[in-house]
């Protein structure tokens, strides 16, 4: 699978499973929709009140799976979750992304959080085969 095919993936399924480790080291895993992807990066929103916010920043690593039970496949993403702070991006997720406005009722911007996944390995698998590290 190419990188161009892990893309049109994500785009496809729309929402992973988010792995992060809360306090006490358990795992943790969560539905998110994370399927917009700027330049090298994956983008996803939620918001400051949730529980993963405060797992990601203790620790920033986390992984993310979209699967198809169709075909049996599933794409990994591991790397670090950051916050993304700039304005011009945050404005490009709003607008493709109009339900987020929707969810927002005005004068509750503060509770808006944008996360940028900096992917560091990617893994593909179909069926029973092994997974295969994806250039990135």
């Amino acid at each position: 699978m190419t990188r161009e095919e892990v893309v049109a993936y994500i785009k496809e399924v729309k929402f992973g499973y988010l792995a992060t480790v809360d306090a006490g080291n358990a795992p943790r895993v969560r539905p998110v929709g994370i399927k917009d992807i700027y330049g090298d990066n994956l983008y996803f929103f939620t918001f400051v009140t949730t529980r993963k916010v405060a797992e990601i920043e203790n620790n920033p690593q986390v992984e993310v799976a979209w699967s198809k039970l169709t075909d049996q496949s599933q794409v990994r993403i591991s790397g670090k979750m950051v916050v993304e702070e700039d304005p011009a991006i945050q404005q490009r997720f709003k607008e493709d992304n109009p339900i987020v406005s929707n969810l927002l009722p005005e004068g509750a911007s503060h509770l808006f959080r944008l996360y940028r996944l900096e992917p560091e390995k990617v893994h593909m698998a179909k069926g029973l085969t092994p997974y295969t590290e994806v250039a990135w």
